[in-house]
């Protein structure tokens, strides 16, 4: 990552931001990630995003959980 990218990720007020230009390994990474909590920041702009793999598959996703613990 560059220092132009470095400007464009990061938290203002607690809050993560990305301005970077989505990608789709990105974006799946955090809204249909099975190893990822169920809240992630945002592929593209300020704030969070779900992710929706957890709402898909709950039970699924509460056992990949446990095993990681």
């Amino acid at each position: 990552m560059t220092d132009k990218d470095n400007k464009k990720v990061g938290k203002f007020a607690g809050v993560p931001y990305d301005w970077r230009k989505p990608t789709k390994p990105r974006f799946l990474s955090r809204v249909w990630n099975p190893d990822a909590p169920f809240v992630n920041p945002r592929t593209w702009g300020w704030g969070y995003s779900f992710n929706f793999y957890t709402l898909i598959h709950p039970l699924k996703w509460r056992k990949r959980q446990r095993a990681k613990k």
